[in-house]
């Protein structure tokens, strides 16, 4: 059993580094030995205090994970692993305003530059890579009619 002012401690230390969602402070506190009633005392202080902030660790990991070319979808899993709502996360990306279109684009360009798609195999391994990403049917669909008309320009 640890005592509640180490493991007060402890959580400023962590939390003084980087920002952590509710559900991944109470896994490190419980690692420590945390009791339920301790782990309630310690996270409650921590919003008191305003060291934990549930939607700033939000908008960081938006932030980051839009950065390295994820998606909705692939945030959305995150999400519920951190047992945060999707209605956060929507009233999140909708403060950022994030252009899903573009950052899936993005996400094809730094992955295959102007490689060209050799044939149909090619291009399904494309389309899946960006559907890992997170990114909808629509959005990939999106990518790969612009790139036909990067290729065939009218007019």
């Amino acid at each position: 059993m640890a005592e509640i002012a180490e493991l007060k401690k402890n959580a400023l230390n962590w939390l003084s580094r980087r920002d952590y969602s509710e559900a991944q402070l109470s896994q490190k506190l419980r690692q420590k030995g945390a009791l339920p009633e301790q782990l309630t005392e310690v996270i409650g202080w921590c919003k008191a205090q305003q060291y934990l902030d549930e939607s700033r660790f939000l908008t960081m990991l938006v932030r980051n994970r839009a950065r390295q070319g994820y998606g909705y979808n692939y945030l959305l899993q995150e999400c519920r692993a951190q047992k945060i709502s999707a209605e956060q996360l929507t009233q999140c990306i909708n403060t950022l305003a994030i252009d899903w279109w573009a950052l899936a684009m993005l996400a094809y360009q730094k992955k295959y530059a102007d490689s060209p798609i050799c044939d149909y195999k090619d291009k399904t391994k494309r389309m899946a890579f960006l559907q890992r990403r997170g990114f909808t049917g629509e959005q990939i669909k999106a990518v790969f009619i612009e790139l036909t008309n990067q290729l065939n320009p009218t007019g």
